[in-house]
């Protein structure tokens, strides 16, 4: 007969393992969502599903009142501008990580183009080609 200490002690054992195994399962299903929802395809699903639907919703509403033409440009501007902003962000984050690396990266660029050439010797304001050349001096 197994004492009751480690009876208890067994039982303890089992259960952490499962739990471990269900954290490690729930993890793992979260990670493998996150992927599916961020691929290209599911983007790009989710924005021709928005597309789908908004033409639906339009077609079905064509008896309303008649839009301004300068309310259909600034609507037109504001999805291209949208749209930019989503592919401007899409680049940023693919080539530098993030914008503060972005803006480091420029930052570094203007400072390496400011840096003052190093002064050798104090200028005495006379032209090179005007100075007058030096003699070696040989040890007699």
């Amino acid at each position: 007969m197994i004492p009751p200490d480690e009876e208890i002690y067994d039982v303890e054992k089992r259960i952490a393992e499962r739990r471990e195994r269900v954290e490690a399962a729930f993890k793992a299903t979260g990670r493998q969502t996150v992927r599916a929802l961020t691929s290209p395809w599911a983007l790009a699903g989710a924005a021709l599903l928005g597309f789908v639907v908004a033409g639906g919703v339009r077609l079905r509403h064509r008896h309303e009142a008649h839009m301004d033409p300068s309310t259909k440009k600034a609507a037109k501007a504001s999805t291209i501008s949208s749209i930019a902003m989503a592919a401007a962000t899409w680049f940023i984050k693919s080539q530098f990580g993030s914008p503060v690396e972005m803006a480091r990266f420029f930052v570094s660029k203007i400072h390496s183009k400011k840096k003052p050439e190093a002064v050798t010797a104090p200028s005495s304001g006379v032209p090179d080609k005007l100075r007058p050349r030096r003699q070696a001096t040989t040890a007699r």
